[in-house]
């Protein structure tokens, strides 16, 4: 026994098709996209973490404590940034640097927008000797 389709379910199963297609073609592209602002967040921040740290280089052991030489620091933090191709802002308070840096990369799809611009941060601070005892000789 077979069963013959109703006339009105006919092309049904193609306009499911024509709705939900495009619809998953929407999503995938802003997956895409966000994962893409996301890349370039990341690389942001590795490049301004690279430049902080490079500023704790510079050292001034000249005193009687060890700080940081807020010149030199400022001048290895920019070299690193120059390096990478980025510019960024550098400020240095005592023992810590902070670095801000400007990324831009063009977008896959560009639903978004056609690139991402995004800021990554980064602080590191000089450290002195250790804080468990059991790790000193």
């Amino acid at each position: 026994m077979t069963t013959t389709p109703h006339p009105r379910d006919r092309g049904s199963i193609s306009l499911l098709v024509a709705v939900l297609l495009p619809c998953l073609l929407l999503v995938l592209a802003l997956v895409v996209d966000g994962a893409d602002r996301m890349r370039a967040l990341a690389r942001a921040d590795a490049v301004a973490a690279e430049a902080a740290r490079a500023a704790l280089t510079a050292l001034d052991t000249r005193a009687t404590s060890i700080t940081v030489d807020t010149r030199h620091a400022r001048r290895a933090a920019q070299s690193t940034l120059a390096a990478s191709k980025h510019r960024g802002e550098i400020t240095l308070e005592g023992r810590t640097v902070r670095v801000s840096v400007q990324h831009s990369e063009p977008a896959a799809i560009g639903l978004l927008g056609t690139s991402h611009q995004v800021t990554g941060h980064a602080t590191a601070a000089l450290g002195i000797g250790t804080s468990n005892p059991g790790l000193a000789p």
